[in-house]
């Protein structure tokens, strides 16, 4: 009998949104306008371009990357999976951070997959050097973890990374998917180390997670082997054309980015002056915490009619970062809670 395969719960839809890490912002409407134009003439009868050809070439040119460098998906989900589908199998280990991402497990244990898990401070930092150790003393077959980190929001340095990809033989994957609110990024390394692939994706800084477009990039030669294993035709026309034309306003999106962040910072600052519960520093999207009475919290923001992470069986939970009246409203109930917790 198999590995039983963990469970992932997709997320609410309804209220204040900020359990996902998505983007508040939908794309604007000079960007919506060109999303309108370019769909009459697709060929809804046909097949999309199994390569993502002009999809590539345009993330390509934002990245400074070559399109042989790159694989798109139907979301860096889809990118996960390939990549472990490929280095992974009921003889094989994965080697991760706890916490992390829960859909490694997931696909981990749909492999049938042995998985190590190096557990983390509760930051999300951890000794880089002793990682490195006990990982080659398991004899590990996969290195995986997010980067910035889900869901602490830690970001392990640049150097760190690489002396991860460089203490490693194996493949080691790095899940770039809040890095646009960093700057820790290892994507410019790709090319100089056999073993380092980087996932990323257009759901989150991009606002494009109704799409499902993500991408994995790593050497030339890796990816062309990556690519015999994909699935064909795995990203649909409509999804191609339309993150393409959101590529070409990255201008747009760069702003953004730097609002996000500064709201970001902004919110953590005054999210430190509350008792009663703690919050670590981020350089994603998102601001994680830990909260005395937990269940008050959770009760009060459900008053409120606004959806957070709640991470099941901990005191931790997570607060994506919203536009300027949903962060008001977060403030809100955390003045609340202080002061039911007086």
């Amino acid at each position: 009998m198999g590995k039983e395969i963990e469970a992932y719960q997709a997320h609410t839809q309804t209220g204040i949104l900020l359990n996902a890490n998505e983007s508040p912002y939908n794309v604007s409407e000079k960007v919506m306008e060109e999303m309108v134009d370019v769909l009459p003439p697709i060929e809804m009868n046909r097949y999309p371009d199994d390569e993502c050809t002009e999809l590539r070439q345009a993330y390509a040119q934002v990245k400074g990357l070559k399109p042989e460098q790159i694989i798109a998906g139907n979301g860096s989900d889809q990118c996960l999976s390939l990549v472990m589908s490929t280095y992974l199998d009921h003889e094989k280990t994965m080697y991760t951070l706890s916490p992390d991402f829960g859909m490694f497990d997931y696909y981990a244990s749909s492999y049938e997959a042995n998985i190590e898990k190096y557990v983390t401070n509760e930051d999300g930092s951890f000794d880089v050097d002793d990682f490195i150790q006990q990982g080659n003393e398991k004899g590990v077959d996969l290195v995986l973890f997010s980067n910035p980190n889900n869901p602490t929001g830690h970001c392990v340095s640049r150097e760190d990374i690489l002396k991860i990809v460089q203490g490693f033989s194996c493949p080691v994957l790095i899940d770039e998917a809040y890095m646009e609110f960093g700057n820790q990024s290892v994507l410019d390394q790709i090319e100089q180390y056999d073993n380092l692939l980087v996932t990323r994706t257009l759901s989150k800084a991009f606002g494009l997670a109704g799409l499902r477009v993500g991408f994995v990039c790593g050497n030339a030669k890796r990816i062309a082997q990556l690519n015999q294993r994909k699935v064909p035709y795995a990203v649909n026309t409509i999804s191609q054309k339309l993150a393409t034309i959101v590529l070409k306003h990255y201008e747009d999106i760069s702003i953004v980015i730097q609002q996000t962040t500064s709201f970001r910072d902004e919110m953590l600052d005054k999210l430190m002056l509350y008792r009663f519960v703690d919050f670590y520093p981020s350089q994603a999207n998102f601001i994680y915490g830990k909260a005395e009475n937990k269940e008050l919290l959770l009760k009060l923001f459900k008053e409120a009619d606004i959806t957070i992470r709640d991470f099941a069986g901990t005191d931790h939970f997570r607060i994506s970062i919203g536009n300027k009246q949903e962060n008001e409203a977060v403030l809100n109930v955390m003045s609340q809670y202080v002061r039911e917790m007086l």
